[in-house]
């Protein structure tokens, strides 16, 4: 029996409807192998705020522009090695950024910040330490390089009332720390001798300081 004009819409549209559906869902599907999508480049943009944000985009302008060429990135959470240490800070703080923190380090009232970078260019990741001061009127100075070219991935950055904790490998836990010096405009080891005052080149250590292993507090 021949279907009547109806029956024969009917099955064309259903036919159409279910041509669209696999169509989008072949659209929507990634091909097999396609890489993932790549990290943000500012993926610390939620937790800065916009002057930090536009503090870290000056200091690595500044560093490009130096001489020689520094070729420097904010480091970020995916530079940190997936280790267990890493994880269980996760797990305990929720909001744990490795490379990123925040704390009044002169002691002028005014929340100052901790950030790492990432030297690009190098075989291997070496990382920057910066210490960025409020200043009074808002915004932040340049920043004082803490350490120079160390091993970060496998550690963080933290800080602990006035002092700078960096710490190269959290399964260790051998860390250094540093405080400031407002009279010598310098980063200090609060237990090593007694050091002649002067004011140390602030944009660009020369070396990294070579300081003896602290327990992290």
């Amino acid at each position: 029996m021949t279907p009547g004009p109806a029956r024969v819409l009917f099955v064309a549209a259903v036919l159409v409807l279910v041509s669209g559906v696999a169509a989008w869902f072949v659209i929507r599907r990634p091909a097999a192998g396609a890489p993932a999508k790549p990290p943000a480049p500012d993926a610390h943009a939620p937790m800065w705020t916009d002057a930090e944000k536009k503090a870290v985009d000056e200091a690595v302008a500044s560093a490009a522009a130096g001489t020689p060429k520094l070729k420097l990135r904010p480091a970020v959470d995916a530079d940190a090695t997936d280790t267990d240490e890493h994880r269980d800070l996760d797990a305990v703080y929720g909001d744990y950024h490795p490379f990123m923190t925040r704390g009044d380090l002169d002691g002028d009232g005014r929340l100052d910040f901790v950030q790492a970078f990432v030297e690009t260019g190098r075989s291997g990741a070496w990382f920057h330490v910066g210490v960025f001061f409020a200043r009074p009127g808002g915004g932040f100075e340049k920043p004082v390089w803490v350490e120079r070219s160390i091993s970060l991935a496998d550690g963080d950055v933290t800080v602990e009332r006035s002092l700078v904790i960096v710490t190269p490998d959290l399964g260790s836990e051998a860390a250094r720390r540093w405080r400031w010096e407002p009279g010598e405009k310098v980063f200090v080891d609060p237990d090593a001798e007694p050091r002649p005052a002067g004011k140390a080149d602030e944009d660009a250590p020369e070396e990294t300081p070579e300081q003896k292993p602290r327990a992290r507090i």
